[in-house]
């Protein structure tokens, strides 16, 4: 029981001193304090913008999906935009029975341009699906939606509905995405402190143009049932983009500060070798490469998935159940790649290299065959957002896979050696100093105890060994300098 309870309380007491040893980091200086606390109100706050944005979203994907059912449509053809028209396909419009045509005839209502869009009022009412009813043709067939006002809701405009039932889709698919981001983002930040979206609103406008150009305009016959939802939509995605820019541009220069200090902090280490330093910074661009990779891999991935299973997609796509474990199976191997890619090299573990190479080839093949996918492609062309994370993870992932090569390379030059002694020991207020291991490593002679000194000059190396008195080899009790920082390690 006594002994239950000592070790109760000495993890107690090494849980405060890990608490107490994050606490000295983040008030190491004024810059990782304010550096914390901004990534943490940046995160808070576009946190709360982003699920704010989602849930405008979802109301919005609510109401359609709700005339959609209500109405019966048949979610069995893709409509999707193609400059400025709306096609109807039968399947994937790059195969040879796609059968695409316009879904709204040549021809219609004018059409307002964005400038005119821009400012004019759109403060209508907005219409839900449980007060519409049903209007069925001579065969029973629902054919039209009569709104809560009379408005009349026809099958063309119905059938363009699905586009923007898929594109609304999308939008809360980039909100989790992002705000997911903002708190890895934030966990990145608080880790580099312990170890020393801006395109949404101009992407809400241009939708709302078309939503009002093709849809209200020509294929509802300007009924439009979401009403003044876009106004919401639009006066909370501007906050997102002003806090975005503000963050960025403080973000960078606390930022741009902290690096100047770690970077002095890990490079500048006492008779540290330069093959050393060498290998230390290819670690170190491996590293921020293997963190944004893994993350972007993982979320495009996902997002591949989700789009893939997503209604009309699933319904004309062939093979899904083979894109499906592709794409599961390297979401699966992208997470113990990440992991390996951090560990492996600052370990020098050959086996661990070999797996994770193995595994870069496999991202790298897998990643490459699916750009001869038509429904990849046109997913791809067809979402501006997936693209532009697809296009960045798979630069990652490629550079990742390259710099791993030249990282195995630099093994045997000792630096988990210097890692190991770069370590700051919990409770220590002293700078660390790395000792290489080489021939010209000084030897203390036996009569040499007590105490052994190091001071750091900023524009040099000054050393001085104390010992109790001279000897021939070492004929004086000591060295100063001027203006240096110390650190004293007991022998």
């Amino acid at each position: 029981m006594f002994k239950q309870s000592v070790r109760k309380f000495g993890k107690q007491v090494l849980q405060w001193s890990n608490v107490k040893l994050a606490y000295q980091r983040i008030t190491l200086t004024k810059f990782t304090t304010f550096f914390f606390f901004l990534a943490l109100i940046n995160c808070i706050a576009l946190v709360i913008f982003q699920s704010i944005s989602f849930a405008d979203n979802a109301e919005a994907y609510d109401i359609i999906s709700g005339f959609l059912t209500q109405a019966n449509i048949t979610k069995n053809r893709i409509v999707y935009l193609s400059g400025d028209v709306l096609l109807e396909c039968k399947d994937i419009p790059t195969e040879s029975d796609a059968d695409c045509s316009p879904l709204l005839p040549s021809g219609g209502n004018s059409r307002r341009g964005l400038d005119d869009f821009i400012g004019a009022s759109t403060i209508v009412q907005r219409h839900s699906s449980d007060k519409a009813k049903t209007m069925k043709d001579s065969n029973g067939e629902i054919d039209e939606l009569m709104l809560d006002n009379g408005q009349i809701l026809d099958q063309t405009c119905l059938q363009s509905v699905l586009w923007l039932e898929d594109i609304i889709h999308d939008s809360m698919a980039e909100d989790l995405f992002t705000l997911v981001f903002q708190i890895w983002l934030f966990l990145l930040s608080f880790v580099t402190i312990l170890n020393e979206s801006l395109p949404h609103l101009g992407a809400a406008i241009k939708l709302h143009y078309h939503y009002q150009d093709l849809i209200v305009d020509q294929a509802c016959d300007n009924v439009d049932f979401l009403g003044n939802w876009w106004d919401a939509r639009t006066d909370h995605s501007i906050p997102i983009l002003v806090f975005n820019a503000v963050a960025c541009i403080t973000t960078t220069y606390i930022a741009s500060r902290l690096y100047k200090a770690y970077a002095n902090q890990s490079f500048n280490r006492v008779d540290a070798t330069s093959p050393v330093h060498k290998t230390y910074k290819l670690v170190l661009v491996l590293s921020v490469c293997v963190q944004l990779g893994g993350f972007f891999a993982i979320a495009s991935t996902a997002m591949w998935l989700d789009k893939a299973s997503f209604k009309s997609i699933e319904h004309v796509a062939t093979h899904l159940d083979l894109y499906r474990v592709v794409f599961s199976v390297m979401a699966a191997l992208e997470v113990p790649w990440a992991i390996l890619g951090w560990i492996c090299f600052r370990r020098e573990s050959r086996w661990q290299f070999l797996v994770f190479f193995g595994i870069s080839l496999l991202l790298c093949a897998s990643s490459s065959g699916v750009f001869a996918s038509p429904l990849y492609m046109f997913i791809f062309h067809t979402w501006p957002f997936f693209a532009s994370l697809t296009v960045v993870a798979y630069v990652l992932i490629v550079f990742t896979s390259i710099m791993g090569v030249f990282c195995r390379l630099q093994f045997g030059k000792g630096l988990p050696e210097f890692l190991q002694q770069k370590e700051v020991p919990e409770g220590a207020d002293f700078a660390p100093v790395f000792a290489k291991t080489s021939a010209r490593t000084l030897q203390l002679p036996d009569q040499a105890h007590k105490v052994f000194s190091i001071l750091r000059h900023k524009s040099g190396h000054c050393e001085a060994f104390l010992y109790p008195s001279p000897t021939p080899e070492y004929p004086f009790r000591g060295v100063s300098c001027l203006s240096v920082s110390s650190a004293a390690y007991s022998i």
